[in-house]
């Protein structure tokens, strides 16, 4: 299935399309998951600058996306020789709820060089079948743990790491999901280090860099390291792995909110 197919997206006009966002794709505060929105800025922004790969994202979550139809309006700002920028606006109730910049580069205008000498992390995972799923706690509602299905499979030197099941088999997506594998990650350490303090721990923002990979695996891994926690402020930083192969390094940064 292919991610447009995935939540039904429509062409509506140049620059517009819909999107379905159900129940399914809710967190724990009672909106769609940040993740999904950013995926879906992606998704759009390729459509804006067709042949060029997602090398970046910065995502605003502005305010709470409930469930019902996205309007997406996007602007490319600019389309240069090798790089393209556009700007992605998700609307919901014709209220403007995510803000996504989105950078794209030309293929062919890349010279092919790499490097393999990168330190692993110290410190042993469980595999994706031995990891502990998430449980949806009993006295909240968070409908994407049966979406995704995340499990949590131990800590390592780069944090605590989460794997999120792919909802879709489009090969050319794969940026889409590292969006949703490195949101979701981003909770568990912050929640560790809050020591079961019931405070809600939102994060209204988050900023991707894509490492270059081709495939879209069955899932993914996010390993998400608590950087800091400063006088309510939590900064998180993430990498996205499919198995040994890094895909998106990122930051985030989490609102530890006092209970209402």
């Amino acid at each position: 299935m292919r991610f447009e197919q995935r939540f039904n997206a429509l062409h509506i006009n140049k620059g517009e399309w819909h999107y379905q966002l159900g129940e399914e794709f809710n967190g724990g505060f009672g909106g769609t998951n940040g993740g999904v929105l950013a995926a879906v800025c992606i998704n759009v922004a390729r459509k804006l600058a067709p042949g060029r790969r997602p090398i970046g994202i910065d995502a605003r979550f502005i305010r709470g996306f409930r469930p019902g139809t996205a309007r997406v309006v996007a602007t490319i700002l600019n389309g240069g020789r090798t790089l393209s920028t556009v700007s992605v606006d998700i609307f919901n109730n014709e209220k403007l709820t995510t803000r996504g910049m989105v950078s794209l580069v030309a293929p062919e205008g890349l010279e092919n060089v790499d490097a393999d000498d990168i330190q692993p992390a110290e410190g042993e995972l469980k595999i994706y079948e031995e990891g502990r799923l998430w449980r949806e706690p009993s006295s909240q509602k968070i409908p994407l743990i049966e979406t995704f299905k995340p499990r949590q499979l131990g800590k390592n030197s780069r944090g605590i790491a989460t794997a999120v099941d792919t909802i879709w088999d489009e090969p050319g997506a794969l940026e889409e999901a590292s969006c949703i594998a490195a949101d979701m990650s981003v909770g568990p350490p912050v929640a560790a280090a809050l020591g079961g303090k019931p405070l809600a721990i939102p994060n209204p923002d988050i900023s991707l860099r894509f490492a270059g990979a081709d495939t879209t695996p069955a899932c993914l891994v996010s390993t998400c390291r608590l950087e800091s926690i400063n006088a309510g402020i939590a900064t998180t930083r993430m990498e996205v792995r499919d198995a040994s192969i890094l895909v998106a390094v990122g930051i985030s940064t989490t609102t530890c909110l006092k209970s209402s």
